[in-house]
């Protein structure tokens, strides 16, 4: 009769962590980081659909002669040649607002585009230097406010004087869609049509 020998290095499975709850909690922090990383591509994702709706607007808007408004470059910094006019670069912070431009009757406008997933927006989706950046120009007396849309569905113009002093307005540091009605903004002829009665209400 042959004797088997169970070699049990050579059939255990084996893993880095020493225990099992080790390996799960290596499993759950894989899960979380892949999690954000889907999140993080969608968001960009949405971000980019609102601003092609926002782009398409303006491309109306010049053709009508109410306003030219451009994107702002994001602002890069080279990090070295790569040869046929090419080079390499990198993104860095970012502090100028999405959108700079002129109405048809010579008023500067300026404003930020963000856009949400969830119920609210918060004010620090501005950034400081964003923040600083547009409230020097609503002291300039240029036409500030922050565009923000809700799942890629309902748009809303938000005036700089209601968001910066949102906290004495409604007693917290976010808005609610709820609280926007005034402010929503609606398709015209195929587009947004963001600077509807602009001048009646900023």
């Amino acid at each position: 009769m042959t004797k088997t020998i169970y070699n049990e290095e050579k059939y255990v499975e084996k893993y880095q962590d020493p225990t099992a709850a080790m390996a799960i909690e290596n499993i759950n922090r894989e899960n979380k980081k892949n999690k954000n990383r889907v999140q993080g591509h969608r968001s960009r994702s949405i971000g980019k659909s609102f601003e092609q709706v926002i782009d398409q607007a303006c491309l109306k808007y010049a053709d009508l002669g109410r306003a030219i408004i451009e994107k702002t470059p994001e602002p890069m910094m080279p990090l070295g040649k790569v040869g046929s006019g090419r080079f390499t670069a990198c993104f860095i912070k970012k502090a100028q607002p999405d959108y700079k431009g002129t109405l048809d009757k010579g008023r500067a406008v300026i404003f930020e585009a963000k856009a949400t997933e969830k119920d609210r927006i918060k004010k620090d989706a501005v950034s400081a230097e964003q923040f600083e950046s547009l409230d020097s120009h609503w002291k300039a007396q240029a036409i500030v406010f922050v565009m923000v849309c809700f799942e890629l569905e309902r748009y809303y113009r938000i005036p700089w004087g209601t968001w910066r002093e949102m906290e004495l307005l409604y007693g917290r540091k976010y808005l609610k869609e709820s609280d926007m009605e005034e402010c929503r903004v609606y398709f015209k002829n195929g587009c947004l049509d963001f600077l509807n009665n602009i001048m009646e209400v900023i």
